[in-house]
């Protein structure tokens, strides 16, 4: 998955949204002047870019709303959902072994997912 493809989440709406349509996805939260952020994401999704997951990026100071009711206080934060709960979340200093070690365990289950 390239940057370009990952979902730019503008309003609410978008976000219900993409959370019924797709499972797993990944919700990216971050600052528009957090520097850290954009070194960030780049990397995430170079490691999403091989699993068959989705990825929204959430600003957070133009969704204040979403962020709040996400419990995002610091950025970047990332949250992994599968079967429409949190089984991830990342927060400040984002461990990138323990999201690909999700990863590749949501990769297993995931066809087993579709057998049943």
């Amino acid at each position: 998955m390239s940057i370009e493809s990952a979902i730019h989440i503008q309003a609410k709406e978008n976000l219900e949204q993409f959370m019924a349509e797709d499972e797993p996805f990944i919700l990216y939260f971050s600052s528009k002047d957090c520097n850290v952020c954009q070194a960030v994401f780049p990397k995430l999704m170079n490691l999403v870019e091989v699993y068959p997951i989705k990825a929204a990026k959430i600003y957070i100071d133009e969704l204040v709303e979403i962020a709040g009711q996400s419990l995002v206080f610091t950025v970047p934060t990332v949250l992994i959902f599968y079967d429409g709960k949190e089984i991830l979340r990342e927060s400040r200093f984002i461990d990138f072994e323990k999201v690909e070690r999700t990863l590749n365990l949501l990769n297993e289950l995931i066809p087993c997912r579709s057998k049943v």
